[in-house]
């Protein structure tokens, strides 16, 4: 309880702090998109988080994993080293990648596969804002969003020429050049990005170098708005692989060579290309908006065996692609002597996955397995917004979503078969917010939730001649979720607490025990949040704090009863601490206070481990110069150079185990030139 307390502790401390010298102008309105639309998060139920883009520009944070971890309820894991990690909502532990929805513009960026997000592909200068939406998404974006939507919206031309070259330099040979430039007027506008990243990292055989470039147009006319976005990205990667501890044998790699490598041959490739035409207009009072995007996404990825001399190398070259269109409306009307905001709309998305698997590049003219799959979507949905009085608003929603899924394998025809699977699935939203004073509002919200298995979760994976191509579909995830909270804001000073509660039925999940992606017998999730905020004086101080517990509810498993044991890869707790000083007019200096508690090790579903992953705390700091048309900054991230590790998976003996070490101690140095 001692870590708990020094985070409480923080957390009070902080908040304690937040009170202004005097009255301060109110702040400007903000927007958010949670219902699909433009509206003030003040007439939604739901928890909405908003990072505007003045904070995204003084945190310390160098990507978008970086900086969503530094919120309430959010964890983050590294698994290759690189700032593309792994970001967990609602506390899901290794699946908490396919429960936490990341939407780019309102569109859904997650996949069929367990392929992950490439947040380095969305530079935070280009960023507008950042929408965080706990507990909620599921009826209006679909599957995936158990956890919540994590919704980023970018910057979009608005007719005003100018442009941006910047370069960043860091530690390990980092380099980063962005450059970016608008032209056009009120009518027509087009916006270029492009972008040139590399860094060899902290580990050996780590080196990633990407390559990201975007084309955003904009067309206004009188019947609506049109946008045009086209985006590229390469990336090129090396694998480090894990570092061992191994007691019995004396070997503790952690300790003696954690910048060292294992698979010194691995590597992957990734290339990603999308297109998407949006519209939004006007018809009467009625809005109305359509989105229809393309996806392809190509990889290719060597693993190599280091202990028989290479007779289980795997090799494997996946293609994957995307086609979706999804129309809406919002109509206001008046029904019953109330003011009504009605949303409703059509989704539709068929994936295709093509993967050949086998030891070497030249195996796959025959490969050991060769996985087709399809995904069809078709989903129907609603979501009403009532005003029942002037301070009190009551939302109701539900979706209703087909789902077809296609797998087999095309080397195995005879032996495996592969089969379908054919799913109709619901959600449902109720929520409730009452303005009780100007600055005081409660909400309060119960749903239901889902997710579909991707590919990977019903294929079973082993490497080299050990493929095995068994297809074992598995039953849609379901969550009944509940939240209540209660939010306060006065000005600059805010404060927001939320207790949720969630029951699982279902959840997708590898089972160590067993060996085995399978539905796990029924889990919970609940917790606490809590957020504050404020500014006095040249000081603007922010806190928050995270309890979350995940358990399982019942089940028995080779043997081992399950009920009440932690869900592995959890924190129950955590805090972050920013505080930012104006050192003068243009210059600025902020730091972060990040703690994340002990949790169970990956594959520790038993609970018999007879330890966890440690708790570590990191400090980044910042400071930002304007001066003229120049930004300038340097930043150091993990100041005290705390040695620790996001992720590790326990071996079969005890104080066996391997970790992925993060990077020591970072320097970076910014340059921005402004073109006006």
């Amino acid at each position: 309880m001692k870590h708990c307390n020094k985070a409480l502790a923080l957390f009070c401390a902080a908040f304690s702090s937040l009170a202004p010298a005097q009255q301060p102008p109110a702040l400007p309105e903000v927007i958010v998109t949670a219902r699909r639309f433009p509206e003030p998060p003040a007439h939604q139920p739901v928890n909405v988080t908003v990072i505007s883009e003045e904070e995204i520009r003084r945190n310390p944070a160098a990507t978008v994993g970086d900086l969503l971890a530094q919120q309430p309820g959010v964890t983050m894991r590294s698994l290759d080293g690189t700032p593309n990690v792994s970001v967990d909502l609602g506390g899901f532990g290794a699946s908490g990648p396919q429960n936490t929805l990341v939407l780019v513009d309102g569109q859904r960026m997650n996949d069929i596969d367990l392929g992950g997000i490439q947040w380095t592909a969305i530079p935070l200068s280009q960023i507008q804002r950042i929408e965080i939406i706990r507990g909620s998404g599921a009826v209006l974006f679909g599957e995936g969003a158990s956890g919540g939507a994590v919704n980023i919206i970018t910057r979009i031309p608005d007719g005003k020429p100018g442009g941006q070259l910047s370069a960043a330099a860091g530690n390990y040979g980092t380099q980063d050049a962005q450059g970016v430039a608008s032209f056009g007027d009120e009518r027509f506008s087009i916006r270029a990005f492009g972008q040139q990243y590399r860094s060899d990292n902290y580990r050996r055989n780590n080196r990633n170098d990407e390559t990201n470039a975007s084309l955003a147009a904009r067309l206004a006319t009188e019947i609506g708005e049109w946008r045009l976005s086209l985006a590229s990205e390469r990336q090129q990667l090396r694998l480090p692989g894990v570092r061992r501890v191994n007691p019995t044998l004396g070997i503790n790699e952690l300790a003696t060579d954690p910048q060292g490598t294992s698979t010194p041959n691995d590597y992957s490739t990734r290339d990603n290309d999308r297109i998407a035409l949006s519209y939004t207009g006007n018809l009467g009072e009625t809005e109305l908006g359509v989105d229809l995007v393309h996806r392809e996404r190509k990889q290719r990825a060597f693993f190599g065996d280091y202990v028989f001399g290479g007779l289980f190398d795997s090799y494997m070259e996946t293609g994957l692609a995307v086609n979706s269109i999804s129309p809406r409306m919002r109509l206001p009307h008046r029904l019953l002597g109330r003011d009504h905001s009605l949303v409703v709309g059509f989704d539709a998305a068929d994936w295709d996955y093509d993967s050949r698997r086998g030891a070497s590049p030249a195996s796959l003219a025959t490969p050991a397995a060769s996985i087709v799959a399809t995904q069809r979507h078709r989903a129907a949905y609603f979501h009403n917004l009532t005003r029942l009085t002037e301070s009190t608003r009551l939302a109701v929603g539900a979706r209703r979503q087909e789902v077809d899924f296609s797998a087999r394998d095309r080397a195995n025809p005879a032996a495996y078969a592969g089969g379908d699977q054919r799913r109709e699935v619901n959600a449902y939203e109720i929520g409730l917010r009452h303005q009780a004073t100007p600055a005081t509002a409660v909400f309060a919200t119960l749903g239901r939730s889902f997710r579909i298995a991707t590919v990977d979760e019903v294929f079973s994976q082993f490497g080299g001649p050990l493929f095995d191509s068994i297809i074992t579909f598995l039953e849609p995830q379901t969550s009944l979720d509940r939240r209540v909270g209660v939010e306060h804001q006065a000005g600059p000073l805010g404060f927001k607490a939320s207790l949720y509660h969630m029951d699982l039925n279902n959840e997708i999940h590898f089972n160590a025990l067993t060996f085995a992606n399978t539905n796990l017998s029924p889990t919970r999730r609940y917790g606490l949040e809590l957020e504050s905020r404020g500014a006095a004086g040249k000081w603007d101080l922010s806190a928050n704090y995270t309890f979350a517990v995940a358990e399982f509810r019942e089940g028995v498993y080779a043997g081992i009863n399950v009920a009440g044991n932690e869900v592995p890869l959890v924190p129950r707790h955590k805090a972050n601490l920013t505080a930012a000083y104006a050192l003068a007019a243009k210059t600025r200096v902020a730091g972060i206070l990040h703690y994340v508690g002990e949790q169970r090790f990956d594959n520790d579903q038993a609970n018999t481990f007879n330890q966890k992953m440690p708790a570590y705390r990191t400090v980044d700091v910042k400071l930002t110069h304007h001066t003229g048309n120049w930004n300038l900054a340097a930043a150091v991230n993990n100041l005290f150079n705390e040695h620790y590790f996001t992720y590790a998976i326990r071996g079969a003996a005890q104080g066996v185990y391997n970790a992925y070490p993060m990077r020591d101690r970072f320097f970076s140095l910014s340059a921005r030139y402004d073109f006006r």
